[in-house]
């Protein structure tokens, strides 16, 4: 048997596995010798990244740079630290919370003043275990900024009018934090009467966690 498989093996049979062996062998070597230096520049293109290719982990620090952002690539929904309730419009008698973070619940009223006014107001309320601390322009609360559990206090300026009123400057800043600063925000916003074909409108928006 081994004379017969000798007689039938030629130097092309032998020069074919010697090229099936380097090749092999080779390819070994490409897959543990190509690093970021062999591969040229453009070479691996959108196309042939596979989807979820690139997390969050593989990008390293400092990487992505303003100057590397599309223009209005990161819009205000993309980023979880900005909160934007739109305009709400309530009818009298309506109440609606526009935001809840932590402790804090803010909620907005629309109520009937008698005598053709409209009441408009933007609470916040410590609907937790533990006093925080609030401090708004409306309130002038620099000096007793405590919000203890259950207390309610007025985050924006509040409106009676009984035309046309639309309101959004410095009484509306306001500032809460959690006892244990897991929640800290600022935030403003506009509140106003009778504008927009609605009793009361509002707007609120705040930034950090």
């Amino acid at each position: 048997m081994i004379s017969r498989f000798r007689g039938r093996v030629s130097s092309a049979h032998l020069i074919a596995l010697l090229a099936l062996f380097v090749a092999l062998g080779s390819g070994a070597y490409a897959a543990n010798k190509v690093g970021t230096k062999q591969i040229k520049n453009k070479a691996v293109s959108t196309q042939k990244l596979k989807g979820g290719a690139v997390t969050t982990g593989k990008i390293a620090n400092g990487a992505v740079t303003a100057a590397k952002l599309k223009n209005k690539a990161v819009t205000a929904s993309k980023l979880a630290e900005y909160t934007n309730s739109g305009l709400v419009k309530l009818s009298i008698g309506e109440t609606k919370v526009l935001l809840t973070k932590g402790p804090f619940t803010f909620t907005a009223k629309c109520e009937d003043g008698g005598a053709g006014l409209v009441n408009a107001t933007m609470n916040v309320k410590n609907t937790g275990g533990t006093a925080g601390l609030f401090e708004s322009d409306s309130e002038s609360n620099y000096a007793d900024p405590v919000l203890d559990p259950g207390e309610e206090l007025e985050a924006f300026y509040p409106v009676s009018q009984s035309a046309n009123y639309w309101f959004g400057e410095y009484y509306n800043l306001f500032s809460a934090t959690s006892d244990d600063g897991s929640t800290s925000i600022t935030g403003n916003g506009n509140i106003g009467v009778k504008v927009l074909g609605a009793d009361c409108v509002f707007q609120l928006f705040t930034q950090g966690t």
